[in-house]
């Protein structure tokens, strides 16, 4: 949607994939042309400006988006308002749930589609797309759909005779949330699930890099769901997000992005004491004990820093190897870094696609560039960015899966968040040091921990400062657990029960029954 994201001369790819590419969006766009979506209805811009959806393997556009303004933000807020002061607000925890359960039923008729526009915009492989994104995507709305029957509930508070006191969940109203390019799709659950199980109306903006499979996410809820439930403004961060933060109508805000998105984001909501969930960064560590499972901990690692290219906030980035198994761990992880097929997110054996675009290809080159300046030893990749990539796709925005031994602790890669398939590694030898080194950053997402001794596992893991910390597995975001960050990483949970209080609020009711009200 942006130019400067593009460098559209360089895209040189083969007739072959542009075939294939434009086959595959005639079938899984629902449409050429997308409007905002507020009020039930598919509208203009306000001030009539629209840009392009990229496909991000070939830098073709895919479909016509608008390009939204505070005008634009304002007009979704007042119909988010309207459908929760009636048409919403009136239905009752039964019926938002079955709602939900519907809205579920018809993503599943969809989802192949949904994860083939997810694999064109954002390059995602369409392997990942379809049995990851898509099953989570629809796994929340069933998850929030049971819950949502319950979301009303309170608790009896215990009083003398004279009183009763009890507590009610009440949603906040309207909430307006922003979501990230790297997961699209599965994000829109992320966001929607909850906040639609406990009553609220949303306003979502999903990222100006990669709208597409997020509206038709919501083509198909507002197909189920009251007008104005859910509404959709597409646009540019600093006009729809600053909007939308800054907006006085708005009662929750829910963010997912990077740190500095978060803290523009809490300092436009100060200004009106609005609440704010923030789901940000991550640079966590991977740390493998000497008595893992090699194969297991290899192919965890694969999962924990390639997967989605390595642009995902729970990137396990820093690998911690104890010196017992460091040389046998790298010699087993190079053999199975060069079996990872780097490819058209369409093929059908694709491990690792392109990055969403060739400005953030740059920023990732640059780090391993700046790496091996700062002394890091390129032990996988780090040359030639494409030398992985078929001469079809020599000009599509690639990085190729990088290991970097001898970094620092204080290197700028070991540091920074890449967002990229960039691996730091580091050498251990004694528990209390790595668990300090691998506390020692601003951020607090999510950790890793690789041992056969679980009672030890379980020790270090209540000691590392992390908001997931996985065990003999990474990435596992299947089951409805809570997800969230310590520390620079954000506030809040998603994905489990507890992101039920994030969009709701606590009422007490406190009854009188007969008792004489005292002073003091």
């Amino acid at each position: 949607m942006q130019a400067e994201y593009y460098d559209r001369d360089r895209y040189e790819v083969g007739d072959g994939v542009l075939e294939r590419h434009r086959s595959a969006a005639t079938t899984a766009l629902s449409r050429d042309r997308y409007g905002h979506l507020i009020g039930g209805e598919w509208v203009d811009a306000a001030d009539g400006e629209e840009g392009q959806a990229i496909d991000a393997t070939t830098g073709e556009p895919l479909a016509t988006v608008q390009i939204g303004s505070p005008a634009d933000v304002d007009r979704a807020v007042e119909a988010a308002r309207e459908a929760f002061e009636g048409s919403w607000g009136q239905l009752s925890p039964r019926q938002r749930a079955e709602r939900l359960e519907e809205i579920a039923d018809r993503l599943e008729d969809r989802k192949t589609e949904i994860a083939k526009v997810d694999s064109l915009e954002a390059g995602k492989p369409n392997l990942h797309a379809l049995f990851v994104d898509c099953e989570v995507l629809i796994e929340q709305f069933r998850h929030f759909a049971a819950l949502a029957r319950s979301t009303d509930e309170g608790r009896v508070v215990p009083t003398g005779d004279e009183k009763r006191v009890f507590t009610r969940r009440e949603p906040y109203g309207v909430v307006g949330a922003i979501s990230a390019w790297n997961f699209p799709a599965m994000f829109v659950a992320w966001k929607l699930g909850p906040a639609l199980a406990t009553g609220n109306t949303v306003v979502l903006k999903p990222s100006e890099r990669a709208a597409l499979s997020s509206l038709e996410v919501a083509r198909i809820c507002d197909r189920v769901l009251p007008p104005g439930t859910v509404n959709v403004v597409t646009g540019f961060g600093e006009d729809v997000g600053a909007a939308m933060t800054a907006h006085d109508d708005v009662d929750k805000l829910s963010l997912t992005g990077s740190r500095g998105a978060g803290v523009a984001t809490l300092e436009s909501a100060a200004q009106t004491i609005t609440p704010t969930s923030l789901e940000l960064g991550g640079k966590s560590p991977n740390i493998v004990f000497p008595d893992a499972d090699l194969e297991l901990a290899i192919e965890g690692t694969l999962v924990s820093i390639f997967f989605n290219s390595g642009q995902q906030c729970t990137a396990g980035s820093r690998l911690y190897l104890h010196e017992d198994i460091r040389d046998e761990f790298l010699e087993r992880l190079r053999t199975a870094v060069e079996g990872l097929t780097v490819g058209d997110p369409l093929g059908p054996t694709t491990d690792v696609g392109p990055m969403i675009d060739h400005a953030h290809a740059e920023s990732v080159r640059d780090y391993v560039e700046t790496a091996v300046a700062e002394g890091a030893t390129p032990f996988i990749g780090g040359d030639d960015a494409t030398a992985a990539v078929d001469d079809d796709l020599a000009g599509a925005p690639f990085v190729r899966p990088t290991v970097l031994t001898d970094v620092d602790d204080e290197a700028t890669v070991g540091c920074e968040e890449v967002f990229g398939p960039v691996l730091s590694v580091f050498e251990w030898s004694d528990r209390e040091e790595v668990l300090r080194r691998a506390n020692d950053t601003s951020y607090g997402l999510a950790a890793g921990v690789w041992t056969e001794d679980l009672r030890a596992a379980h020790e270090f893991a209540t000691d590392l400062e992390a908001g997931t910390v996985w065990i003999n597995t990474y990435n596992d975001l299947f089951d409805p657990a809570p997800h969230g960050g310590y520390k620079e990483s954000g506030t809040g949970r998603e994905l489990a029960e507890e992101a039920l209080e994030d969009y709701s609020q606590v009422k007490t009711v406190k009854v009188n029954l007969g008792g004489v009200p005292k002073m003091g």
